[in-house]
């Protein structure tokens, strides 16, 4: 064999060796990336996850913070308000609280030389809610028919819309009678803090003047 064709055979064993080399190295390098790949990506995923929940624990911390803010708020007005959270009761008590309510009515018409001559009431729980929650604005609705004079009844109109509870005045209807002179009728209403009946409730339902005496 000559120089010549030992150097070209030579060459070409130094051309694959090299070209093997370097598909090795491509391989080494791809394997070596995948390698990489598997053991970052549960890191990555940790990452993001721990991001995720950074998020949502400043989201959370806000969200505290401001609940914090109006817990605060409300506590700084209750202290307030404490002194006053009697009267509160007295204009919108806890149940109907009917029977003081009558008989303050009863002793207005007394102070205004009125004469009760008949009282409508719808039903209405005489018993005081046991649950401080859930509760709504309810009312009592109720007609009163008075005999005596005009100015005595527009009296009573003053010393009722003085009242500390508060009553709101639907009707009212003056008529002469024959017998009885001027009798005055009005309808009002009367609110207070009460729930939703489950089971039937204790109520009272007034017709007459007698009723206020059975209420006593």
């Amino acid at each position: 064999m000559s120089s010549a064709e030992q150097e070209s055979k030579q060459f070409n064993l130094f051309e694959v060796s090299n070209t093997t080399k370097s598909y090795f190295g491509i391989v080494a390098t791809l394997v070596l990336l995948i390698v990489l790949i598997l053991l970052i990506y549960p890191a990555i995923n940790r990452i993001a996850t721990l991001n995720r929940e950074l998020s949502d624990a400043r989201i959370v911390k806000a969200t505290l913070e401001t609940k914090l803010a109006n817990l605060d708020l409300a506590r700084n007005n209750l202290e307030e308000a404490r002194n006053d959270l009697f009267v509160l009761d007295l204009a919108l008590p806890l149940g109907s609280d009917l029977t003081p309510y009558l008989k303050d009515i009863e002793k207005m018409a007394k102070s205004s030389k009125l004469k009760i001559s008949a009282v409508q009431f719808t039903d209405v729980p005489l018993s005081t809610p046991s649950a401080k929650i859930g509760l709504k604005t309810k009312q009592i609705d109720y007609s009163i028919t008075f005999e005596g004079s005009f100015p005595n009844f527009t009296k009573f109109l003053a010393e009722l819309e003085n009242f500390i509870r508060t009553s709101d005045v639907s009707n009212i209807a003056i008529v002469k009678d024959p017998e009885k002179g001027l009798t005055h009728t009005f309808g009002a209403s009367s609110y207070y803090l009460g729930t939703e009946f489950t089971t039937p409730p204790t109520t009272s339902q007034g017709t007459s003047p007698q009723s206020l005496e059975d209420l006593k």
